[in-house]
């Protein structure tokens, strides 16, 4: 079973079992919706925890959750500075929209076939998010808008973006 990432625990917040959550997901609202369960995971990717949220409430850039079960400080002190994961589920997404970490490790082609390099990253702009391509001598940075983007084929692991002069 694949899982992903959606936020770190920080820290707790007061004595009733309340943490704060960094998020690393677009879909706050939904992945950390009361009644949503999110799971802590071993090194192995296997379920050590698996969390029903009670509560849910944004606080600026983080949203603070509360568990069923978990009650008190004591409870959730573990959790600090863990990563909090989602069973990855890809009807989740609409049509043209992919996880990044299916992105990672795809190769890059320009439309006229030559190779750009490998996906090393998904970089994070206000308003776009940017694929940082792994190329010799330096990185390559390429918006991942429309624009730029030819296509996708996550069968294939390779992403086709139009040729654009002076790019490297």
């Amino acid at each position: 079973m694949d899982f992903l990432t959606v936020g770190t625990i920080v820290r707790t917040v007061g004595l009733k079992g309340e943490v704060k959550v960094y998020p690393s997901t677009h879909f706050r609202d939904s992945r950390f919706s009361k009644g949503s369960h999110v799971f802590l995971l071993d090194e192995n990717k296997n379920i050590v925890e698996d969390l029903l949220i009670v509560k849910h409430a944004k606080n600026g850039d983080c949203d603070n959750l509360i568990f069923e079960g978990f009650d008190t400080i004591e409870k959730v002190e573990k959790f600090v500075h863990q990563d909090l994961f989602v069973k990855k589920d890809i009807s989740f997404l609409k049509k043209g929209e992919f996880f990044y970490s299916d992105l990672v490790g795809m190769e890059v082609y320009f439309d006229n076939g030559s190779l750009i390099g490998k996906v090393e990253k998904i970089e994070e702009y206000t308003s776009y998010s940017t694929l940082r391509i792994k190329h010799s001598p330096k990185d390559v940075l390429i918006p991942f808008v429309k624009a730029f983007i030819k296509s996708v084929s996550l069968e294939e692991k390779k992403i086709v973006v139009n040729y654009i002069e002076g790019l490297l």
